[in-house]
């Protein structure tokens, strides 16, 4: 098995727990969207949800079968993109301030993000696809993560108007 497989996977997986850290209503994001209309928040939670999960499922297949390098790539994009939009304050914009500790972890969100597109595209050649079958995702495992989306989702977007 090619490490660069382990490469992309790592930070696909480094990259979906540092997002994990910030769900409104955890111990980090503790910010004030109340402002915003609850599909706009939502939406956007359903984004970061499907982001977060989806790294850890790409990670599997990259892992497993060494394919999917074109999406982790657009996975880190979108890492880059949601958190230096968020530091610029470009979308939902509470009255309070960012703390230190979420600015910290968007920072290195956006540095993790920035080094999976950039390993995707370099690694691209370098790593090689196993000549088994595809492995697939058991319609439980397909099912548990549609409910713990829907949780999360739920969660957030409940966290982050302050209901």
């Amino acid at each position: 098995m090619s490490a660069s497989r382990f490469v992309i996977a790592g930070l696909l997986v480094a990259s979906a727990l540092n997002l994990t850290l910030m769900i409104p209503g955890g111990f980090v994001e503790t910010r004030d969207f109340s402002a915003y209309p609850a599909v706009v928040l939502g939406a956007f939670n359903v984004f970061l949800t499907v982001l977060g999960l989806g790294s850890f499922v790409l990670a599997y297949f990259v892992t497993r079968t060494g394919k999917g390098l074109g999406w982790a790539g657009l996975a880190g994009l979108a890492y880059v993109a949601v958190y230096l939009l968020d530091l610029g304050r470009m979308f939902p914009v509470p009255p309070e301030p960012m703390s230190v500790l979420l600015a910290t972890l968007e920072w290195i969100g956006a540095a993790l993000g920035l080094a999976l597109a950039v390993a995707s595209i370099a690694l691209r050649g370098a790593v090689t696809t196993a000549n088994s079958a595809k492995p697939m995702l058991s319609v439980p495992t397909v099912l548990g993560l549609a409910l713990a989306a829907l949780i999360i989702v739920a969660f957030a977007t409940k966290s982050a108007m302050g209901i």
